[in-house]
């Protein structure tokens, strides 16, 4: 560690400069993310992050840095030091000390972290291996789907393989599921396969035989049996991992409809800040949102393909991927740790237009300015879109991301994805969670496409929505996974999920009154974090329409009362009459099923991809 002239701020005298903020072209700064140490009352130790160099710093100094965090013009740092660090007052001399804080590396400049995240194109191209449809007693929705990839598939003439992954319980639904799969077969010549219970259970025979000794985690995960505790999409969701282990594939759903689309507000250039939401509009009716917009031009499955799998670094190449320096602008170099040149993108997503795949529409209450004032355009109006029915909800510019909500279009299952719980809604963002904890250097993508999400029969989301927030088990799940994102070491990401599966039956070890706490404290969390979020709005849009503050204020009031209460910490998957003692013990089945599933994952998934498409021959 040493301490040079360089790494002190100069105060020496300089010839007035324009102001930086007059010009546009001028380069952003951002301070470096360290850890600090004091080593005297005036000394510290400055230990950048990124290359582990050493400095030592004068308070004054390390005071300046700290107000230096966002990516911002030299003359800009300077005017903000001189408002707020004691002492300093003059900002010619505070802009020469920071630009010797450049020349030493403690400020970034924009050009250098840009060089720093990009990559060379990768040379070797990604391959698709099959098209997952998940279905469950919808057939007229999957005939729907069908009929569009059909479409699809004769536009840009191609023939992917399609699998069917059919989680139906009628058998009459089963067997007009089949009987679609070979309509499509018939009429574009895709190849195809269907897996219902049958093949399934095939499936788990054939993986015993290679991995004894699993046999409860593979029931559990993949068929419906005595744990089944409620539908889910996560039963299919666990069999396309293992299907395509070691390769990549999309999923759908049996109610999407293509073609993608994309709004007209759609810009180039990846979006950097993680604070910018989703943007949504709405529709007065569901065909009006399905049809918004311009349908996409290029095969989406090979749009898709150019960024999944591939180094972020690489994909800052592509055309409409580029980051431009100024959209660096405002942004704490901090909140930009998952971007790095070399995370991989596991997941990429594209948002819905049509109906909402949310239960609830709490989000719709913190959209952005533009968004809003469509919500809200008129009571009518307001009253229409607050159930989600016909929306447009999607990026207007592809961002990365380090965890998804949603269900992906594209898996990168080339190494090891974990497995979800197959019970239950939310068992994309659980999926998503564990992903990032095995493989924190990874990312998800959203690209500026929608896809036509249209569901059985309208649901009335309101009620959910203006009732205290009920998280599903998944959601505590995944959000206790996220918090433990970081603590493990390992490089193999089946070493890290077997950590995973330990910590998260530690959980489950718990004594009852600990893990009731656990259960007490996240839901209080959870409703006063949306309590917190909301009255911020709220003082934020004072001159917003009477009937969205109305409905602020309910959503406020119950969750705040619903705080308040001592009651039992009754997730939404289970009944109404749980009393604290149900709500543990159903917690603790859960989590140590879960638990062993993670155990058990990585020799599955490994003997699932060893065998590769005789896995599936004959079944």
């Amino acid at each position: 560690m040493t301490k040079t002239s360089e790494f002190q701020v100069s105060y020496g005298q300089m010839k007035p400069v324009q102001a930086a903020a007059a010009q546009a072209e001028a380069p952003l700064y951002a301070a470096i993310d360290a850890m600090v140490a004091p080593l005297s009352s005036d000394e510290y130790a400055f230990i950048a992050k990124d290359s582990g160099e050493r400095h030592v710093l004068s308070h004054h100094v390390l005071q300046t840095l700290d107000q230096c965090r966002e990516f911002r013009p030299i003359d800009e740092h300077a005017a903000r030091v001189a408002s707020v660090v004691p002492g300093l007052t003059q900002q010619d001399r505070i802009r020469k000390g920071l630009e010797g804080l450049a020349t030493a590396g403690l400020l970034v400049k924009d050009s250098d972290y840009l060089d720093r995240l990009r990559r060379a194109p990768e040379a070797s191209p990604r391959t698709l291996h099959a098209i997952y449809i998940r279905a469950c007693d919808r057939p007229q929705q999957l005939k729907k789907l069908l009929d569009s990839l059909a479409n699809y598939e004769r536009k840009f003439r191609v023939a992917r393989p399609v699998v069917l992954l059919d989680d139906s319980t009628d058998a009459r639904n089963q067997d007009q599921n089949r009987d679609l799969l070979r309509e499509f077969a018939r009429a574009v010549g895709n190849p195809v396969s269907y897996f219902g219970p049958s093949e399934r259970q095939r499936l788990r025979e054939r993986l015993l035989k290679a991995v004894p000794g699993c046999e409860k985690s593979l029931e559990w995960l993949l068929d419906r049996g005595p744990r089944t505790r409620r539908p889910g999409g996560g039963r299919s969701w666990n069999v396309a991992l293992l299907l395509s282990a070691g390769r990549m594939f999309a999923m759908l759903d049996e109610d999407f409809r293509f073609p993608l689309r994309r709004l007209q507000d759609v810009r180039p250039g990846l979006e950097p800040n993680p604070s910018v939401a989703a943007s949504a509009r709405f529709y007065r009716r569901l065909e009006d949102a399905l049809s918004a917009g311009d349908e996409e031009s290029s095969d989406p499955f090979e749009s898709h393909l150019a960024v999944c799998g591939a180094q972020l670094g690489s994909v800052l190449g592509l055309e409409g991927y580029g980051l431009e320096r100024q959209s660096l602008r405002g942004i704490n170099l901090g909140r930009l740790e998952h971007l790095r040149g070399d995370a991989r993108i596991l997941y990429s997503l594209n948002g819905t237009c049509g109906s909402s795949g949310t239960e609830s529409a709490l989000w719709l209450y913190q959209l952005d300015a533009e968004s809003r004032a469509d919500l809200w355009a008129d009571r009518e109006a307001y009253l229409r879109n607050i159930e989600a029915q016909s929306l447009w909800y999607g990026w207007l510019r592809p961002k990365p991301a380090a965890q998804a909500y949603f269900t992906p279009f594209l898996f990168d299952n080339r190494e090891l994805l974990p497995c979800t719980n197959p019970d239950g809604r939310g068992e994309d963002g659980l999926a998503s969670a564990a992903t990032r904890y095995c493989r924190e250097d990874s990312l998800v993508m959203h690209l500026p496409s929608v896809v036509g999400h249209a569901q059985e029969s309208a649901r009335k989301r309101s009620e959910i929505t203006m009732a205290a927030h009920m998280p599903r088990f998944n959601h505590f799940l995944r959000d206790h996974v996220s918090g433990q994102v970081g603590s493990a070491r390992a490089q193999d990401p089946g070493r890290r999920l077997h950590l995973l599966a330990e910590t998260t039956a530690d959980l489950a070890a718990s004594s009852d009154s600990a893990l009731e706490n656990s259960l007490q404290e996240y839901l209080g969390f959870i409703r006063a974090d949306i309590v917190e979020r909301l009255q911020n709005q709220f003082e934020l849009l004072s001159d917003a329409p009477v009937y969205w503050q109305a409905d602020v204020r309910s959503i406020v009031r119950n969750n705040g009362n619903a705080l308040l209460k001592h009651a039992a910490p009754r997730l939404a998957d289970w009944p109404e009459q749980f009393d604290a003692k149900q709500c543990v013990d159903a917690t603790r089945a859960e989590l140590l099923d879960i638990a062993q599933a993670w155990r058990d994952w990585p020799v599955l998934w490994n003997a699932a991809r060893e065998q590769g498409d005789r896995l599936v021959s004959g079944l």
